[in-house]
């Protein structure tokens, strides 16, 4: 799983989760319990570990005796095939189930696959952090799926690097973050001084979850339009791609270095900046560096657009189950105990604004000055300027095509024709879908 989601990293988007899925993904089975005939039996389908959301089913269920979840838990290369395979079929026996971000609430939504839930929708709004991370999850104006977890964007720094460069290091400010004019200016200083081979790197190369804020804040938009057409080849996101390849051009940022890597190198005090999400605070913290946390970066003159979302959770169209599963749904995300239990063993941020600051104040907390102003920056861009994966009709062709340009891109590709070549072969494979 990529840590997007929270996937992520099904990201996934945090230490915790990384390390399970890794471990467990592939291996892990149904949880068959005793039931007994009074009680509800919900299954839950989701592409993690079972261990993922093993405390809070266990928490849910002792509030509600008459229910019990069994997870179907589904190795993340087979979920999508999957899910179509079984409620395609008529049902699946699938009540609930995890939703990717991006277009997976739109198809399923045309399949008749997910249900409304705009019975939840006021309280969900109430609950969380932001707006928009629940109307991020609405098809055509009608909420399909409800996120859990979240992510956000940080620039991350090496102290010691930036001093011995003779570089200023960013404000912590979340209203003052730096462009990406002045964070390149200072990968440029890092360089030249000669302290580290990796003046920058991001955490995921190649991936439109943590790029396509880059595309925005240009001025490009997401790179697909409502009707599925691709066009990153418009002014804003040539400006963002031509500035992707002049880091590799430069030498600012590495062209072998796998996403893998990444955390390590900056981890152990190879790299002055990354970008990467707040799995990125305890990744720091368990290296010997001194370091500090900024906002993310915008474009001068641009809009302030920072990477966001994770899972989110639906309810099967054709359940027999509907009460049971809005009472489940509701637990893992808007009541606050539920969803801090969930966002704790998934080692990443919860949507509810309770379950959220203390959340945040946690983690604000774990590396003393250095993560102090984590929960301010993370919160000040849920709030403002969260940037969505847009709910369009054939996003799962689009972004792998769009991750395959940025890796051809970052390998020495002219920006201007790659997106050209993006742009008709992505709309192509779109239209065959539809």
């Amino acid at each position: 799983m990529q840590k997007n989601r929270a996937l992520q990293v099904s990201f996934v988007a945090g230490a915790t989760l990384a390390a399970l899925t890794l471990s467990g993904c592939a291996g892990a089975n149904p949880s068959d319990g005793a039931v007994d005939g009074d009680k509800v039996t919900l299954t839950f389908a989701n592409a993690d570990p079972a261990e993922t959301w093993a405390k809070v089913i266990d928490a849910f269920e002792k509030e509600h005796p008459d229910i019990h979840v069994k997870q179907l838990n589904i190795p993340y290369a087979q979920y999508t095939s999957t899910i179509n395979q079984r409620l395609g079929g008529g049902g699946g026996g699938i009540d609930v189930m995890v939703v990717d971000a991006g277009g997976a609430a739109m198809d399923w939504t045309n399949r008749g696959f997910l249900a409304d839930l705009s019975n939840l929708k006021d309280d969900a709004v109430a609950a969380a952090v932001s707006e928009s991370m629940v109307t991020a999850r609405e098809v055509d104006g009608v909420l399909r799926a409800i996120e859990p977890w979240t992510t956000s964007q940080f620039l991350y720094y090496n102290t010691d690097l930036l001093e011995a460069a003779g570089v200023e290091p960013p404000s912590s400010d979340p209203s003052e973050a730096w462009t990406y004019e002045e964070l390149t200016q200072a990968a440029r200083e890092v360089k030249e001084a000669g302290v580290t081979e990796y003046p920058f790197l991001f955490d995921q190369w190649d991936s439109y979850y943590q790029l396509q804020m880059v595309g925005r804040s240009a001025g490009g938009g997401d790179g697909i339009d409502e009707e599925g057409v691709v066009d990153f080849s418009n002014a804003g996101w040539q400006k963002a791609l031509t500035w992707y390849h002049s880091l590799f051009e430069e030498g600012l940022s590495p062209r072998g270095i796998t996403n893998d890597k990444n955390g390590a190198l900056f981890q152990n005090g190879k790299a002055a900046f990354m970008i990467s999400g707040p799995w990125g605070v305890a990744v720091n913290e368990a290296g010997d560096i001194n370091w500090g946390v900024a906002p993310a970066p915008y474009f001068e003159g641009g809009e302030a657009a920072t990477s966001t979302d994770s899972w989110g959770v639906g309810i099967a169209e054709k359940t027999e189950n509907r009460e049971a599963a809005d009472e489940f749904l509701r637990y893992l995300t808007i009541d606050p105990t539920g969803n801090a239990e969930s966002a704790e063993v998934a080692g990443i941020t919860p949507t509810n604004k309770e379950a959220y600051a203390e959340y945040a104040e946690r983690v604000s907390a774990v590396a003393g000055e250095a993560s102090a102003p984590f929960g301010a920056i993370m919160e000040y861009q849920l709030q403002n300027n969260a940037v969505h994966r847009p709910i369009v009709v054939g996003y799962s062709v689009f972004e792998p095509g769009a991750n395959l340009m940025f890796s051809d891109i970052r390998n020495g590709s002219d920006p201007a024709e790659r997106a050209a070549q993006a742009d008709k072969e992505i709309t192509a494979q779109i239209e065959r879908l539809k």
